[in-house]
């Protein structure tokens, strides 16, 4: 994500990546904090607590050295913004509508990669966790394994609908994403059991529902905004290039128009 982030000068994923940084360092303090108070509930009973210890420290070590890279990565993502949004500038414009679809598209973009964390990787934990346990597969089963085969491939058919404006295609991606949904409701149902709740599970099932219809929203608004400007300015490789040679083409054209009277 850094080095795509970096290319394509995707300035809300970089700020992305410094809050995510920020929250592994504060949920490696809260790992800590929890190990300490585990580690006086040992010392009370009889039991060897040494090696515990050991990995006490290493968890405090490790913790430091995360917080330390944070902080690095804020203060490198806050420069890296300022030039991004300098360089974007001079790519788009003064324009102040197609620079706030450009940043409207910047966020679905990022949206799409965390799903990559959120409903992809949640969704083959599950699989190996709970869905394999039965030798029967059931239809809640086999829609589960079709959505998780489904979810990489959907993620870049979206990116790919933003960049060409297909109506089509995102119409598709934004269906999915209702499916992708019912797909997380059987999940609860399937797992979430009377007197045996997970509650950090619930936790990562939640938040993926809530940046599901999150990246479906931000889906929708850069649907609506087909059509008025922005598609040369979010191709990827040729399509990149041959955008940008057919503006330079515009440009020398409309510099040597030479006035007929």
């Amino acid at each position: 994500m850094v080095f795509d982030a970096t290319i394509y000068q995707n300035t809300a994923e970089i700020l992305a990546l410094a809050i995510l940084n920020g929250l592994c360092a504060l949920l490696g303090a809260l790992q800590v904090v929890d190990g300490i108070k585990w580690m006086r509930e040992l010392s009370k009973t009889k039991y060897e607590t040494t090696p515990l210890n050991t990995a006490m420290r290493l968890e405090i070590a490790l913790c430091v050295i995360i917080l330390l890279f944070a902080c690095a990565m804020a203060y490198l993502s806050y420069g890296m913004s300022r030039q991004f949004g300098w360089k974007i500038y001079k790519k788009i414009g003064a324009d102040v509508q197609v620079q706030r679809m450009y940043r409207m598209f910047q966020f679905f973009v990022l949206a799409l990669k965390i799903d990559i964390f959120t409903e992809f990787l949640v969704s083959i934990f599950y699989l190996i966790q709970f869905g394999m346990r039965d030798t029967a597969v059931t239809w809640e089963l086999g829609i589960q394994i079709a959505v998780t085969i489904l979810i990489i491939p959907m993620l870049y058919f979206a990116r790919t609908a933003g960049s060409t404006e297909s109506y089509g295609r995102m119409i598709t991606f934004l269906t999915f994403e209702t499916v992708v949904v019912v797909h997380f409701a059987l999940m609860l149902s399937q797992t979430v059991q009377p007197n045996n709740s997970w509650y950090t599970w619930i936790c990562l099932v939640l938040i993926g529902v809530l940046i599901n219809v999150a990246t479906a929203g931000l889906g929708f608004i850069c649907m609506k905004n087909f059509g008025r400007g922005l598609k040369p300015y979010v191709q990827r490789g040729r399509s990149k290039q041959k955008a940008e040679d057919l503006e330079m083409a515009k440009a020398k054209d409309s510099n040597w128009q030479i006035d007929e009277d």
